[in-house]
């Protein structure tokens, strides 16, 4: 005897094989995904696997499926959840009485996704094949050369090894900059800030960031910077055992600077001035752990569970931006800086998602309409650019949201997305709410043949 689950997409009636099915769930939060094929309706956080999910209707016959029932597969050894209308239950089948596909006619339904066809209580059951929806990942799979061979790699390595990272904000009219690595990630300001009795007035109350609890500290009243702006960021830091909340009027920048470049002073909170924009633009560098008094916000927060709670674990940093509603970043390695960008040189047949030509410091950059290239829907335009390494080109994004890191343990290899392998990722992370984030893979979001564009734009802008 053979076992099969009946389910209903539509008025037809499918089956798949009982031993293959796991668990059937009520679907309320689904993750869109660039550039995934059109049956993909997103992705899932299902107790912490992130695994794809099928639209069933555009799958067969492209029709959207109205139903939040999701039954979860295992297809050639791969998590796919696929929509339903509805679970009818479990049914067992006479080897016998299963017959080939090609004994019936088949009419609206994808042939290639039938194995086979039964009759159950005088109706035609479709026994479900979803093994070509893997056909293009495994494809894929024997192509994927990487562009950027180890010793190039290593040689990025070496020369962002000469340069110094910052993080650049807003207070009231004024420019400030902190060191990246100084940066554990940078949110928007919290809903709800309690406020702490007898505290020290640069001390706005305390707040929770996906179950810890962070001091917010005003840097505008700790440094006297007058604004009337609303406090819009936080910027979080790690001060030894203590992790601190930095609220600040506006994030602006992600920007590597030469070392060397670095007008360096004698201050207690302030280590320099960082040179913008040749010069236009003055940043003060604060010194972080010099600015904020540890020993004040340790008196207000229960030290001995910090420590035990940011024990140091191996983590990546990232470049962490909305495009459109989808949540995404970038390894910050692959990042050069973010910079805002009002004009460009138009260029005459680029593609339609080239913007045109920006220079930047004498180095001419191709922007790159991001979610244009990826077709995500979006509400108005940006000037928000992130500027890749080793590429002439920066990437147009909805919202920057700064840095974030993450333990190594929270990011899910692409590869494991069973039939979204052409979506550009190169990871997925899961937070702590049932989140999800995705890694865009810029060696593929820009691909040889833009490289190529890209650059003799690049120099043929250069000769003229």
């Amino acid at each position: 005897m053979l076992s099969f689950t009946l389910f209903r997409i539509g008025e037809e009636v499918f089956a798949y094989e009982t031993g293959s099915v796991s668990e059937t769930i009520k679907v309320d939060r689904v993750f869109p995904v660039p550039k995934a094929p059109h049956y993909v309706k997103g992705v899932i956080n299902l107790r912490n696997r992130v695994i794809p999910l099928i639209d069933t209707g555009r799958l067969l016959w492209d029709e959207d499926t109205e139903s939040d029932t999701a039954v979860i597969l295992d297809v050639k050894g791969e998590p796919i959840g696929i929509l339903v209308d509805k679970v009818i239950g479990i049914t067992e089948v006479e080897e016998e009485d299963v017959k080939d596909k090609e004994e019936v006619e088949i009419a609206d339904v994808r042939e290639d996704l039938i194995e086979g066809i039964f009759e159950k209580d005088g109706s035609v059951v479709f026994i479900l094949d979803l093994s070509p929806v893997l056909e293009s990942k495994e494809r894929a799979s024997r192509k994927v050369q990487k562009k950027r061979g180890p010793s190039e790699k290593e040689e990025t390595v070496k020369e962002k090894e000469e340069l110094d990272g910052y993080v650049i904000f807003q207070l009231g009219e004024e420019w400030f900059a902190v060191w990246v690595e100084d940066v554990r990630e940078i949110v928007d300001y919290p809903s709800q800030v309690s406020p702490i009795p007898r505290s020290p007035d640069y001390i706005e109350g305390v707040f929770l960031l996906r179950g810890e609890k962070l001091v917010l500290v005003s840097l505008r009243r700790l440094l006297g910077v007058p604004s009337s702006r609303q406090e819009q960021r936080v910027i979080v830091f790690k001060l030894g055992n203590v992790v601190i909340g930095a609220a600040v009027d506006d994030v602006k920048e992600i920007r590597w600077i030469p070392k060397d470049s670095i007008l360096r002073m004698e201050g207690r909170v302030s280590e320099g001035v960082v040179v913008l924009d040749g010069g236009s633009r003055l940043a003060s560098v604060l010194n972080v752990q010099e600015m904020l008094n540890v020993e004040d916000i340790e008196g207000v927060i229960d030290t001995e569970e910090e420590i035990e709670r940011t024990e140091v674990k191996e983590m990546r940093s990232f470049v962490r931006f909305d495009l459109g509603n989808v949540d995404m970043v970038i390894p910050i390695e692959k990042v050069k800086e973010v910079i805002e960008v009002d004009e460009v040189s138009p260029l005459p047949g680029a593609p339609d998602y080239v913007r045109g030509m920006f220079n930047l410091r004498n180095s001419v950059i191709a922007i790159i309409d991001l979610p244009k290239k990826l077709d995500v829907k979006t509400e108005g335009d940006s000037n928000k650019v992130i500027v890749l390494e080793d590429i002439p080109a920066g990437l147009v994004v909805t919202k920057l949201k700064g840095i974030f890191r993450t333990e190594e343990e929270n990011i899910q290899p692409a590869e494991d997305l069973a039939g979204v392998e052409e979506n550009l990722l190169e990871g997925i992370i899961k937070t702590e709410d049932g989140g999800v984030i995705f890694i865009l893979d810029v060696d593929k979001v820009i691909e040889e043949q833009d490289i190529k564009l890209l650059r003799e734009e690049v120099v043929e802008d250069g000769r003229e």
